[in-house]
């Protein structure tokens, strides 16, 4: 139905910002429809929109004939909410999809989302060389017990600062699963390949210094940078892999090793490498498409890959063999791009922003400026006697329901209304399933802050329509389209589906449905040139036989024959200057191996379509009727007025 709806708003329902037009009058009443006002913007600001006519001037013949459609559209609309359309529980529930979506664009800060989409792209012209430890805090750790883990990193920097490796440090002490492979090195990364403090804290560190600890979701980490260079952008590779288990013999990686030097052998000699990847790679999840991988930047795949992969310069080159980790591999370059300039980058950015933790970070500095604008008051209260004595274990089976209150306090305060612990526990029930595993305090202070947030950006939703007259008349278009769609359906595509009715209809208007001129033609065919020339010659005498008779006698020979009888307009190709044939027949030399004669049996005018040559039509015709009496009926039913002397001054505005 969106779909739909979509096309519907293209015609009667999108936004259009305020017309470039002058329009003195622009709030004026330019016409009702069943005693509910229409102003001469909204009139006109859909026109502007639905005609592309900005900037044109504008002829009274074509505003006369968009203000019929527009009064049609109306009376639809009208129709539709007495019918009730508006109130049905299915429409309420898209509709208010709709919004919710419309008013994602309006509830973030737009300065912090500027500085963020500039400091991505800036980031994504430069990769960074960095190696960390990580001093895990376990998830149900409670914020005031996280400093122990604040010190550790501590000591750990002091350790590195004072002239230790990097790499024993973080051998001894870092909780990264992958440091007893990598002692802590990274590789190679750029913007959004990491959390983004950490990112942050990576490129603002200078070349081999280390960092202060940076609090992550997954711990405090410090970070030392050892190089930086500009992007080499993405990649894209195929690769072949003969894998070694990390047990493996020497004499085992050795085979694996003279393996992959025999399948590089095969590709310098010019075999296919998707199919000696499919047939020979050990990497069952890119061998079935080649030994292709997905676009890959720096620091997507391990170092060893990596520095081999982007050290291919020139597209279908091929490596020399090489050994990781996981075994033995060739890779060959398929393609590579840069980063682009930032409006063509604008699109990739805002994606990744939106799948990033920079979106937290705009919706934290749009609460903050909300709750300045909302004088957000936070009321004191005893947390734990007021809210935690009131859950219980049953949360853990989404069973807790909200108890009776003997005091309802006010928790928080938003342009001087009162939000009450009834409403939190309300919020609490219906969201209770996020407790997952989480001790009840921690859950309950997260789900406060939660509940806080969404109830600031509830309040904000609601004044929409009010801060932003964009917004209100997006909406209301979009519900107008809607009732628009649902009205249209009921009223008239649905009748037009009764196969019963389509058909009687169509008896009732035969006669309309006709064809023009068409020409009925036999053509003949065959590869052999003496079979053809005896067909054109028999076709122009004056002995006649039906293509069939003359096929039979033909193929008695044990030549082949065959014909088809169509029927086609004057102007098909196949048929074409008929009239200046001798004797109705044409002998058309092969352009691919097939004579082809073609003899016209008759030329006939007002011949009468039956209902499935011209189905289509009939279906227009019809849905056109129905439509019709139901516009003629609507506008008995509902008074439509015009202002004529602000609609003539309308015309003067549009068409100067």
């Amino acid at each position: 139905m969106m779909v739909a709806i979509r096309n519907w708003l293209k015609i009667f329902g999108a936004f259009v910002t305020i017309s470039l037009f002058a329009q003195p009058h622009k709030n004026s009443i330019l016409l009702t429809v069943n005693n509910q006002p229409i102003t001469t913007e909204e009139f006109t600001n859909l026109y502007l929109k639905n005609t592309g006519a900005t900037g044109t001037k504008i002829s009274k013949e074509t505003l006369d004939e968009y203000l019929n459609l527009f009064i049609n559209f109306k009376l639809k609309v009208q129709a539709a909410c007495d019918a009730g359309i508006d109130t049905l529980p299915s429409f309420i529930s898209e509709y208010n999809g709709y919004i919710d979506q419309l008013a994602q664009s309006y509830l973030i800060d737009k300065e912090a989302f500027n500085r963020l989409t500039g400091e991505a792209y800036q980031r994504m012209q430069e990769e960074v060389s960095a190696s960390h430890i990580l001093i895990n805090i376990p998830d149900n750790t409670l914020p005031s017990d996280t400093i122990k883990y604040y010190q550790k990193a501590l000591e750990a920097r002091k350790r590195i600062t004072k002239g230790e490796p990097f790499g024993k440090v973080a051998l001894e002490m870092s909780n990264d699963p992958s440091v007893n492979r990598n002692n802590g090195y990274l590789g190679w990364f750029s913007a959004f390949q990491m959390v983004y403090p950490f990112e942050s804290t990576a490129y603002s560190t200078p070349i081999d210094s280390v960092s202060m600890p940076v609090r992550t979701r997954f711990g405090y980490h410090i970070i030392k940078v050892h190089d930086r260079r500009p992007t080499k952008g993405q990649i894209k590779i195929a690769h072949i892999m003969i894998k070694t288990q990390p047990n493996a013999s020497p004499q085992q990686i050795e085979d694996a090793r003279q393996k992959i030097v025999a399948i590089h052998n095969r590709l310098v000699k010019g075999e296919d490498f998707a199919a000696v990847a499919k047939a020979e790679s050990q990497d069952n999840s890119s061998a079935p498409n080649g030994g292709e991988l997905p676009w890959i930047r720096s620091g997507q795949i391990i170092p060893e890959f990596e520095q081999v992969a982007f050290s291919l310069d020139k597209i279908g080159e091929i490596s020399q063999p090489f050994q990781t980790a996981f075994g033995w591999h060739v890779v060959k370059l398929i393609d590579r791009k840069l980063p682009g300039n930032f409006e063509e980058m604008l699109p990739d950015i805002k994606n990744l922003i939106s799948r990033d933790s920079r979106s937290m970070l705009m919706r934290e500095s749009f609460i903050n400026k909300l709750k300045i604008s909302y004088r957000y008051k936070e009321n004191p209260i005893d947390f734990d006697k007021t809210v935690i004595n009131l859950l219980d274990s049953s949360l853990y089976k989404n069973k807790w329901t909200t108890p009776e209150l003997k005091t309802n306090p006010s928790l928080i305060t938003l342009n001087g209304i009162d939000f009450k612990l009834s409403d939190f526990l309300e919020y609490i029930a219906k969201n209770q399933q996020l407790i997952r595993q989480q001790p009840i305090p921690i859950f309950a202070h997260n789900i406060f802050k939660e509940w806080i947030t969404q109830t600031i950006l509830e309040t904000e939703k609601s004044l929409l329509p009010e801060k932003y007259l964009e917004f209100k008349q997006l909406a209301k278009e979009y519900l107008e389209g809607m009732l628009l769609f649902e009205i249209s359906n009921q009223m008239i595509w649905n009748k037009v589906q009764d196969s019963v009715a389509l058909a009687q209809y169509f008896e009732q208007n035969r006669n309309n449905y006709v064809w023009n001129q068409r020409v009925h033609y036999t053509l003949y065919q065959t590869s052999d040139a003496s079979v053809a020339k005896k067909v054109h010659k028999k076709l122009l005498s004056k002995n006649y036989l039906t293509p069939f008779d003359l096929a039979i006698q033909i193929n008695k020979k044990g030549d082949i024959l065959s014909y088809s009888q169509n029927i086609t307009s004057p102007n098909d190709s196949i048929v074409a200057n008929y009239d200046k044939w001798d004797r109705n027949v044409k002998f058309e030399h092969p352009t691919d191996g097939t004579y082809k004669i073609i003899q016209i049996n008759k030329v006939a005018a007002n011949q009468p379509k039956n209902l499935e040559e011209c189905r289509a039509e009939v279906v227009t015709d019809y849905q056109n009727l129905i439509e019709k009496m139901w516009i003629d009926e609507l506008k008995s039913k509902y008074p439509v007025s015009v202002n004529s002397e602000v609609y003539e001054q309308l015309v003067k505005n549009l068409s100067q």
